[in-house]
């Protein structure tokens, strides 16, 4: 058996620096495990609409009117997070657009879906499907898609985008693209794979609750694409939930990460140790591997829309839940 004479602490840190000046790395040489856990940026946050709102309608005053419309957003901000995003792993941005206002034609690799919050006269058109959003409608559009976007009602409109922006970054695949024209042509009606009208997933909210309920999350609904039968996106999942009066899930965590906004009613959320009282408009996420439980100590239902990234998750077999005792 070959016997290795020990080495001073001096020349471990020099054969250390010919690694470096190699290109080499020995992580055996430094304390602590070969794979060190690693805590998550994303932290529980609640942001509330009453605070939103106000600063997002002031917002065109410090934009030229009917210029840099497609950047007039307010993105929501998690203090962990250093690319200040929602999470670490999502972007979510509130858009405002005045009366006639026109965000020009591109395309970018990221995923982005739009759900509606407020106004009439609103459109997105996704590769010359033109969607017109009313509130609570869902559009999908998939990375490298034209779009545009449009205000023709004679009220400023508001919608929220979801990115999985933070993914696409990391795998270092970031392109963005402008269109020849400010508008794409309309062609043809939008297919059930791009948009998903409230007219038609709340009554099928309503149907399940008759029917189903879950004591994770009561009434869970995912919003899917019927070309694969899966999520709407390959990164992103989107789910439409609702909790009956008096309900109280039992908390659970997830290796996923959730971002909620309270569509009707008022609960509560708590996330670990923290309990976040929401109501109609406002925001929170739940971080991941995080304990969370939903409540509903009202007479009214309360519905929920949520995006989160368990379908990436899954796909690399990284996907987890479990019951918390």
């Amino acid at each position: 058996m070959a016997v290795h004479a020990t080495r001073t602490a001096e020349e471990l840190e020099a054969y250390c620096a010919r690694l470096r000046g190699a290109g080499l790395d020995a992580p055996w040489s430094r304390p602590g495990p070969l794979i060190p856990p690693k805590p998550t940026a994303t932290q529980a946050r609640l942001w509330r609409w009453r605070d939103i709102e106000p600063l997002l309608r002031e917002s065109p005053d410090f934009l030229v009117p009917h210029r840099g419309a497609e950047r007039r957003v307010l993105r929501l901000h998690n203090p962990g997070v250093p690319e200040r995003t929602v999470a670490h792993s999502l972007v979510l941005a509130i858009q405002y657009l005045l009366p006639g206002e026109v965000a020009p034609a591109h395309r970018h690799s990221p995923t982005a879906i739009r759900f509606m919050l407020h106004g009439e006269g609103a459109y997105t058109t996704v590769d010359g499907q033109k969607c017109v959003m009313k509130p609570g409608d869902l559009v999908v559009t998939p990375g490298m898609a034209w779009h545009d976007h449009g205000n023709e009602g004679d009220e400023p409109v508001i919608w929220m985008d979801i990115l999985d922006w933070q993914i696409v970054r990391f795998l270092e695949n970031l392109t963005y693209e402008p269109y020849p024209d400010e508008r794409q042509t309309v062609g043809r009606t939008p297919g059930r794979d791009i948009f998903h009208p409230w007219s038609e997933t709340y009554p099928a909210l309503l149907r399940r609750a008759e029917q189903q309920h879950d004591p994770f999350d009561d009434v869970l609904m995912e919003y899917v694409n019927p070309a694969t039968g899966g999520s709407v996106r390959p990164t992103v999942a989107c789910y439409l939930q609702l909790l009956r009066p008096g309900v109280r899930t039992r908390a659970h965590r997830e290796t996923s990460c959730a971002v909620y906004r309270a569509v009707k009613g008022h609960g509560a959320t708590t996330v670990d140790n923290e309990t976040f009282e929401w109501g109609p408009g406002d925001f929170f996420v739940v971080p991941p591997r995080a304990a969370h439980a939903h409540s509903n100590a009202g007479s009214e239902p309360a519905v929920l829309f949520s995006a989160q990234d368990v379908p990436i998750l899954k796909a690399l077999g990284l996907y987890r839940m479990e019951p918390v005792a």
